[in-house]
This record gives structure tokens, sequence and C-alpha cells, in this order.
């Protein structure tokens, strides 16, 4: 976390009070081009990290040396400077505001956005809010208040003929604030805690962590308590509220860590990743506001450990339960990450409890299937971690094989052996995986089998694996996995000939064809038709077509292929299909049947039949005419 975020997120929540203090009595000023938005606003959702933008300054030091249409431009690409300038003359920039050389401002988007853009170190930085400022983009929110503090504060002019001044900046807030006597200031913050339970919160945790007699650590205890803890489901509207109070407490901690209380972080941290777990069921983030938090807090915990050294094997205690009991991936491989801090005497006793619970667990297979434990899943890779980490490859084989309930477990093991250069071992693993398995799709396993295979020159084998899922459930790809295959044994005229005949075996099996039908959207002789135009043999797909039918999309493209030297049956594809596509009462199917309408009006030019188009258009007109926006359509692509 920055060390500037709590300044700027108190001196966003601030400028609009402190300036109507500091200019009482006087008529209504403005910030940037447009007036104050009076609309209250959600609570502000936290600074995510700063983005450093690639424009690096030599002998300017200001603002208005630099920011300019261009810049904006060249730093966020036209589509972004578009959008944003888009969005700055609707006047969503609100609370637009300046401090030395630090802007800062709101954007009403699909939510409320805080724009931050400044200058550090002759460097200018931005930061958004939003997903693409998150990710590091100088994004349209970042250009519309470019924009807005561009176009400045408009003259300020009073009644009568009193000269003109500019309107009112954060350097006048500062004046006012120099001014102001130390009490004043005092009754000012703590006025403003008792309306903002997150600026509250804060304080609260800063007087804790100062006590003369220690920190107070109870006060960090309960903010992260009332921070956490969701009471109701927090909806998606009110997630960035939530995940801001988390950040918040959670910031605290940081703040302790800072002033020697790493033994009391190492404790809250786990207490709040507790909480945390709980609450993260009842929360839709689905922006990902707590994503930072997640991160965060196990960096905490562990850069406490670092400093407070707690005792190892109570640690490794902890650690063991915290990661096997976690449904979000805290502390995964924490005997890994935690290494240093627990020692031989902390590894051997985490060691120790993974063993324990995993003599408890029974082997599983495909016929011995329980069902799907997380807890056991977790241990199950916490003891394959251990073991893998000592180099034994058969005791590692020997705890994965204790779970082959999954295909991708044989696959796991027959790449390990592989890798380690024994491929008869990899092949024998990956054979005994196809045999478990063998009513369903081979999938990786047989990908990994096949290449085997032909290091080893045993060409045929490779494509029995390939047929295996090809009389399974045919495919153009898996047609062209066997084409690939076959030719590499110089054999693929009898297997492309067995391949064609058991397609036609199966369509002329209703139950198959009906199967195949429901399962891949295929109709007729879709499949046929799809495999001869993939090799070019357009004529005979024509025949198939005709004989058995194919769907939509392949009757176009023997259409386009038969337009050239066969006008009449491309025509009367389009033909067949303009009317149920007008009958689907949308847009998109109109615009699609204007399409086939312009390629039957060319290809009935062409046979010197134009008269007969206009008359079957007038008919079609007629018959359609409650249909206005088909008929708009019409008159656009000048059908009418």
């Amino acid at each position: 976390m920055l060390a500037s975020v709590g300044f700027h997120g108190w001196l966003r929540l601030w400028t609009k009070k402190l300036v109507n203090l500091a200019f009482r009595g006087k008529p209504s000023l403005s910030f940037g081009w447009q007036s104050v938005w009076k609309r209250k606003l959600p609570l502000l959702q936290p600074d995510p990290p700063q983005v450093r933008i690639a424009y690096k300054l030599s002998t300017m030091a200001t603002l208005s040396d630099i920011l300019d249409e261009d810049l904006l431009c060249d730093l966020a690409g036209e589509v972004y400077f578009d959008r944003g300038v888009h969005y700055f003359e609707q006047g969503r920039v609100r609370d637009l505001a300046q401090y030395d050389e630090h802007i800062t401002a709101e954007v009403i988007g699909t939510e409320t956005y805080q724009v931050h853009l400044w200058l550090q170190d002759h460097e200018l930085l931005s930061r958004c809010s939003c997903p693409l400022g998150v990710d590091g983009l100088f994004c349209k929110h970042c250009v519309a208040v470019g924009l807005a503090w561009i176009d400045e504060p408009p003259p300020y002019r009073p009644a009568g003929d009193a000269p003109a001044k500019m309107g009112t900046t954060m350097d006048d807030v500062r004046q006012y604030l120099a001014r102001q006597e130390h009490d004043t200031l005092v009754q000012m913050i703590l006025n403003q805690a008792m309306e903002d339970s997150t600026w509250r919160e804060k304080l609260l945790m800063r007087a804790a962590s100062s006590h003369p007699g220690g920190a107070d650590i109870n006060t960090f205890r309960r903010a992260l308590q009332n921070a956490i803890t969701t009471g109701d489901f927090v909806d998606y509207y009110e997630a960035a509220s939530y995940a801001e109070a988390v950040q918040n407490a959670v910031d605290g901690l940081e703040d302790l860590l800072d002033q020697g209380y790493a033994s009391e972080v190492v404790e809250l941290s786990e207490e709040a990743i507790r909480l945390l777990e709980d609450a993260l069921n009842h929360v839709d983030d689905s922006d990902g506001n707590l994503n930072l938090i997640m991160d965060q807090l196990p960096e905490l915990h562990h850069q406490a450990c670092e400093v407070a050294h707690p005792d190892p094997r109570a640690l490794a205690t902890r650690l063991f339960h915290l990661e096997l009991e976690s449904g979000f991936g805290f502390f995964t491989n924490a005997l890994a990450t935690y290494a240093d801090i627990l020692g031989d005497e902390g590894r051997a006793a985490y060691r120790q409890l993974v063993d324990a619970e995993w003599q408890k667990l029974p082997a599983i297979s495909r016929q011995n299937n329980p069902h799907f434990d997380y807890r056991h899943h977790k241990l199950r890779r916490m003891k394959e971690s251990l073991v893998a980490a000592m180099g034994d490859l058969d005791e590692l084989v020997a705890v994965m094989a204790q779970d082959l309930s999954q295909p991708s477990r044989y696959l796991q093991i027959a790449q390990l052996y592989d890798n380690a250069g024994q491929i008869e071992e990899a092949i024998h693993w990956a054979e005994d995986g196809l045999e478990a398995f063998q009513d369903s799709y081979t999938g990786q396993l047989g990908d990994f089998l096949v290449a085997a295979y032909e290091q080893q020159g045993r060409y045929e084998e490779a494509i029995d694996i390939v047929w295996q899922d090809f009389s399974r459930s045919p495919s153009l790809h898996l047609y062209q996995k066997l084409q690939q295959q076959a030719e590499k044994a110089d054999a693929w005229d009898d297997w492309r000939e067995e391949a064609l005949a058991l397609i036609r075996d199966k369509l002329q099996d209703p139950d198959n064809q009906r199967t195949y039908s429901y399962r891949y959207g295929q109709t007729g002789y879709s499949l046929l038709v799809e495999i001869l135009l993939w090799e070019g043999d357009v004529d005979q797909a024509w025949r198939e077509a005709q004989q058995g039918g194919c769907n939509p999309t392949l009757w176009q493209r023997l259409a386009e292929l038969r337009a050239a030297e066969h006008p009449e049956d491309a025509l009367a594809v389009y033909s067949d299909q303009i009317e149920p596509l007008i009958n689907q009462t949308n847009n998109d199917a109109y615009r699609h049947a204007i399409e086939l309408l312009l390629k039957v009006k060319t290809l009935m030019v062409r046979l010197d039949r134009k008269a007969e188009f206009e008359e079957s258009m007038a008919r079609l007109k007629a018959k359609y005419r409650r249909k206005r926006n088909f008929i708009k359509f019409l008159n656009l692509a000048r059908l009418g």
C-alpha cells in the first residue's frame, strides 16, 4: 500500500467541506469547469496500486508544462482517448481538485471511480479505481479528468463591475487550514469521524497503536471483526464499499507492524484470514474488489513471522490447519513459503501432521471414488508436495497412485516417468489409464500415448488410439487427426475408406443419428459434407447434401462454392433460406435475409431473370408488409 493513500483518501473526503468553510458567505464557486455534483456519492473505494506512466520528464517540473490533449492521447491511445473525451463532454467528472502537483477527481461511469494524476520525481503517475486502471492502463476516466483540468476553472465574476478572479483551489484550502487554531482542526477531524465510519476506524487504530503503555490490540481485533463480518449478504453494488472498510482495517495491521508489534500482527492476521474465509461466501465480489486484500494478508503474516520468530512447532501446526482448511487458497504451499522461518524443527512438525492425516485416507480409484471432499483433495496435494521435495520418484508415484479416480492422475504419473527418461514405465501407466477409462474419450492421456508410440515407431498402435475416439464420436477434427497418424504409416487410403464407411453406417442408424444431432447440432449428412468440403471435393459434398441434407451453414458454403459454375444450385439454396429467416422476427435474421436477397438478385440478373426477381420481391413485400423493420432494411438495401 502506498504511504500517500491515506492522505489522498482524506483529501477527497474533505475537499468540498473545507472549501465551503474557507469561503463561507461568498457566492457559489465551482470546481473545474462544472459545478459541484450535489448527489451523495457511495463510499470511496481503496486506491489501487499506482501506475507508472512511460513519460519521463527532464526539465519540466509542473503539470502545466506537460499536460495537454496530445499527451493524454499518447498515454491512452486513440480508442480510450475518444471515450474519455465523450465522458468529459457529458460532464461525468466531479469534484475536481488540485493540490501542488496532484489532481484528484471522481468520474461517474458504471459506478463512481476515483482518479488521481500527479507528478513525482519528474515522472507522471496515474491511478484509477476502475478495472483497467488497476491493471495499469491509462483509462478513459484518467483522460476525462485530464481534459477537465486542462479546461481549468472558469473565471468567477461577482455582481456589478468587480474584477474577475479564478475559482477556488486546494492552495486556498491549505491557506485556510494554516490559519486555523490547533483545537479547531482537531474538532473538524473528530466531527468528520463521527459521520464517516471508515475514517473513524482509521483514527481509532492510529490512536490504539500509540498508547503510552503499549498498543491496544483489542481495538484492532474489533476493527477487523466489524469490517470483515458481513451479517447479511453483500451484493454487487455494496462490494466496493465493503472492500474499502476491510482494506482500511488491514492497513491498520500494517501500521501496527511498523510500530514493532510483530507477534500481535501474526495473531491478528490469522484471525483476519479466518474471518475473510467465511465472509467470502457471503459477498458478490464479481469485480475482484477483495483480490488485493487476499494477497496482502498472507504477505503481511509472512512479514510479521520473519520479525517475530514464533515458536516453530506452534507455527507449523497453525499453518497446517490454515492451509488444509482454506477454501480460497490461503497459505498454499505453506511449507515452502515458510521454510526458513520454520527451520528444521518446524518443517519436521509440519511433515508429521501431514503424514498423520494422510494415513487416515483410503486409496481411491474409478470404481471406489467417494463423493469429492475438498479437504481430502488438499491433503493429498500437500502430501505429494512433501514427497516431491524429497526427490524420490518411486515414492512420489506410490503416493499419487493412492488417487486414480481420474484419467489426469494416470497422465501426471506418466509424465513424471517420461521426464525422468523412463519411457517404458510412462507408457505402462498411460496404457493402464486408457484401460481403466476405456469407455471415455482418451483426451490428453491418449495424446500422450500417441506421441510416445510415435517416438518408438509404433504407428499402428497410435492410429488405434485415435480410431478409438473417432469410432465413438466421429468429427472433422478427429478425422483430420486420424489422417495425420495414418499418413505416417502410409495407410491413409485404407483408413479413410473405413472412416467414411463408419460415418455412413451411423447415418443409417436412426438412434445414432438422433444422438449425434442432439449432442453436436449436426443434421442430416452434415459431418460427411463437412469432411468432403475440407478435402476439396465440392461436387461429392453437394451430392451428399442433396441426398441426406445438412445444416444451413453448410448449405450456404456449398452455394457460394457452386455459384460460379452452377448458379441455379446456389439460387435454390439461397431462396429456400430467406423466408425462414424473415419468420424469426428479429433484426439479425432480417439482416441475414437481406444479404441472401442481394445474392439472389445478383444471380438472377446474371441469368437474365431480373423481371422475375422484381415480381418475387413485390410478392415478398406484400406478404411481410407488417414487419416494419424488415421493410426498412429492404429499403435501405434498395430492394424495396
